[in-house]
């Protein structure tokens, strides 16, 4: 029997707080783990969970990852995500894949390196290919397949950005990651009868008290805890898990509450480090 679990690495957004870094999931299955998105902070999380005992995989495990979009709070750590496994010993490339885009920001940041590169490689025996990243731009529809899970990708909407949300099936449930959109056309049928949905969330209650114009961009680019509530009545997901949680001065009882009062499902608002067995 094949074990799988969920590790929220990073449950923030883009502004800071203490206790929370921005974006990043795994599902791990069998100690494999499929990483998505890297935010800043992921990859300290990662050996934080390893040393307190909650996952068995380590750094050097990191060989597979999904974007959701290009946007600094989901792919600040990837420089660390490619340089510190390498330096830990990681001897496979990352297989990676994402939207737009993807391809240019690896390449850029592999040159932006380029000295850090020469001189690990100079200075000690780290392995060939444990920095690098084979990068596939993808589209709608099935996008990865091993012997362990199958990963589909649908069309996000977070302005104008290529963005994706990802279905994980693995060999115990099937894990949604929203990644940050607005509400999709489709996406509760995609989305329906899952057992675990990742979903972004922005207080409602909240919304009203900000600036006009941020009032704008966030009911155009972002999931409000009304919107999700009733996406979540369609889907009727096993785990309702809240990750990217805009809070905006509430407290965390009181954006779950929001989302409660017009769904009647388990609602779990995440912080770094919950885990999640599948």
């Amino acid at each position: 029997m094949s074990r799988a679990q969920v590790l929220i690495l990073g449950s923030g957004t883009p502004n800071p707080e203490a206790d929370r870094v921005s974006s990043g999931v795994a599902i791990a299955v069998d100690d494999q783990p499929y990483l998505f998105d890297c935010g800043h902070g992921v990859v300290q999380r990662v050996v934080q969970a390893h040393d307190a005992g909650l996952i068995a995989w380590r750094t050097t495990d990191l060989t597979r990852l999904f974007l959701t979009h290009l946007h600094a709070d989901h792919s600040l750590g990837l420089p660390d995500l490619l340089f510190t496994p390498w330096i830990h010993g990681r001897e496979h490339e990352i297989l990676a894949h994402g939207p737009a885009g993807f391809k240019r920001m690896a390449r850029h940041i592999l040159e932006a390196y380029r000295e850090n590169i020469r001189e690990h490689r100079a200075a000690h025996p780290s392995t060939e290919r444990g920095y690098k990243i084979d990068v596939t731009e993808i589209g709608e529809g099935a996008c990865y397949q091993d012997e362990r899970v199958k990963v589909f990708a649908l069309a996000a909407d977070h302005g104008d950005l290529d963005a994706f949300s990802y279905k994980v099936d693995t060999p115990a449930e099937t894990v949604v990651i929203s990644g940050d959109t607005k509400p999709v056309p489709g996406f509760a049928d995609w989305a329906r009868g899952c057992d675990v949905l990742i979903h972004e969330v922005y207080s409602s209650a909240a919304f009203v008290n900000l600036p006009r114009d941020w009032q704008r961009y966030h009911s155009r680019v972002h999931t409000s805890s009304t919107e999700l509530a009733a996406l979540a009545r369609e889907i009727r997901p096993g785990r309702l898990l809240l990750y990217h949680q805009l809070f905006w001065g509430i407290t965390v009882e009181e954006l779950v509450a929001e989302v409660k009062r017009e769904y009647d499902g388990l609602v779990i608002s995440t912080s770094d480090l919950d885990i999640f067995d599948l």
